[in-house]
């Protein structure tokens, strides 16, 4: 699933609808995540980047793009060369908008986070004018919050909505993803947490105060 949603916001950056090319890679993400798959988690990061890069937040592409090289050294997975060309136009592009001192710094905090620190790390950052070089510029990161028996930020977003009578529908239109997303997550929050039905999963989210 998660190759598939990869796939499909590459067509959607062919055709230029960068919304729909960002939502399929979080989508992507959200699933690779759950299942673990470093090698995927480091192609939706680039991609993810990749997108950012050209919608005004160019740090937190940069974070992404450093947690991502990061990843590929732990687990030694070089990029494929059928994804290089793309992504060093990418970078590029972003180094001269950033300028080499801010995007370096970014880089290395980047490289520094894990996946779902760098994911949090999101959200334009002013750049100081007319100088691009100020590594003060860029904000501290935040750490991830963590959540009970291992559910992701997300699984507890989905959990929030199921908790609170939303359909699978209504659910994958407020979070902006797929119905087949969101039953992922409610099959993976359930297995979590050891239930089988929306009654346990909301006793469970009111018990842990998660609503």
């Amino acid at each position: 699933m998660s190759q598939a949603l990869t796939v499909l916001a590459k067509v959607a950056e062919t055709q230029r609808d960068q919304l729909m090319a960002r939502t399929l890679y979080q989508e992507s993400l959200d699933v690779a995540r759950e299942v673990g798959d470093k090698v995927l988690i480091a192609l939706g990061l680039e991609g993810l980047a990749g997108v950012v890069g050209t919608q005004g937040e160019p740090v937190w592409a940069t974070r992404l793009w450093g947690a991502a090289a990061a990843l590929r050294d732990r687990i030694g997975a070089p990029m494929p060369p059928i994804e290089r060309a793309g992504y060093e136009r990418a970078t590029a592009a972003v180094r001269m908008h950033l300028g080499e001192q801010i995007f370096a710094t970014a880089w290395t905090e980047g490289r520094a986070m894990t996946p779902e620190q760098a994911l949090a790390a999101k959200g334009p950052v002013p750049l100081p004018q007319p100088l691009l070089s100020a590594p003060s510029s860029i904000p501290p990161v935040k750490p991830a919050p963590t959540y009970p028996d291992g559910l992701t930020a997300r699984e507890v977003e989905v959990l929030r909505l199921l908790a609170q009578g939303m359909t699978s529908a209504q659910i994958a239109e407020r979070l902006v993803i797929g119905v087949v997303t969101v039953n992922f997550h409610v099959r993976s929050i359930y297995s979590k947490l050891g239930v089988t039905s929306r009654a346990s999963a909301t006793r469970y989210a009111l018990e842990h105060h998660l609503l």
